[in-house]
């Protein structure tokens, strides 16, 4: 058996006195966690190895508990996780359906605490993160409109860069509250403790999709150009709110009158150009394309909303 095989049978089916281990340790920083919070430490920085401890080994504790049932075993055989595991595309497409949710999470949540803090800041980013769901939502109900799988994925493309054109201009609030510092981080944990979190996010955030830009850049899929542009628009905000958080929280007042408005419009002027950009370059590439083509995947597609107003 090769030494890959090996890690991978470990990793599926481990010994059961690893599980054991893996179980007290999970419970005792999970316990140390809450000990902290409740004499008053939780949000020192020193507290913050323990919490993510108990956070590392709480999730590693929920996956022996699958390893011993056999789910990761039993699932290694199925077509559509060896498919997952094979197809770049699929684990692309799984990946932003997975950020969509992330959103919607974000927006259900931030409802509620914006609410209860009273934050208009807090109310600002709930919107821009509805409009940073609309790109993805756009790509895949696209996708699945039609029979010609070309056209529907140049279709989601052009769209998606409208979506992103409108994401630019939603991002104009959050640019704007940052210039007259309403913008404040501190709800749960100290700002050093948010800020070491949100920059590594941040950073790996940008560089994974930088690494699926170029992954993608020979690809004929556009649908799949689509989500990782939008990834990769995401990213370009997340830097930009991290550098006003920063400047804010870690260093007062200083440069931030004139770095946060020049990397804010940057990034809200970038992001308006690649929607723009894909709006064109879509709207030619279906222009292109044979006209009975376009009109049959037309017809297909009225054909199956009147068939869905009938079965209403």
């Amino acid at each position: 058996m090769k030494r890959r095989d090996r890690i991978l049978e470990f990793l599926l089916k481990p010994p059961i006195w690893v599980c054991i281990i893996v179980w007290t340790v999970g419970a005792v920083t999970l316990g140390g966690s809450i000990v902290l919070y409740y004499l008053g430490l939780g949000l020192k920085l020193w507290a913050l190895s323990v919490h993510l401890s108990a956070l590392v080994f709480f999730i590693l504790s929920v996956y022996a508990v699958l390893t011993v049932i056999g789910l990761p075993k039993r699932a290694k055989n199925s077509a559509r996780v060896q498919r997952f595991f094979d197809n770049y595309s699929v684990r692309a497409f799984a990946y932003a359906a997975c950020s969509i949710v992330f959103n919607s999470c974000y927006v259900v949540f931030g409802i509620i605490i914006a609410n209860l803090e009273q934050s208009v800041w807090l109310g600002v980013l709930v919107g821009y993160h509805v409009f940073l769901i609309i790109p993805r939502i756009t790509v895949f109900y696209m996708k699945k409109r039609g029979d010609d799988k070309e056209i529907q994925n140049v279709r989601a493309y052009a769209y998606c860069g409208f979506a992103l054109m409108l994401l630019a201009f939603a991002v104009v609030p959050v640019i704007r509250m940052v210039l007259d510092d309403q913008n404040s981080y501190n709800y749960f944990v100290s700002s050093i403790i948010y800020v070491m979190a949100i920059s590594t996010y941040s950073f790996v955030k940008l560089g994974i999709a930088l690494y699926n830009l170029k992954k993608v850049r020979k690809s004929d899929d556009m649908s799949l150009k689509a989500i990782k542009n939008v990834s990769f628009a995401d990213a370009l905000i997340s830097i930009f709110a991290l550098q006003a958080m920063m400047l804010k929280e870690l260093n007062g007042t200083t440069n931030s009158s004139v770095m946060n408005p020049v990397t804010g419009g940057l990034v809200a002027l970038f992001i308006f150009a690649m929607g723009l950009y894909m709006l064109i370059v879509g709207r030619k590439k279906l222009k292109s394309l044979p006209l009975e083509i376009v009109e049959q995947a037309d017809g297909q597609e009225e054909q199956n909303d009147n068939s869905v107003r009938e079965e209403e």
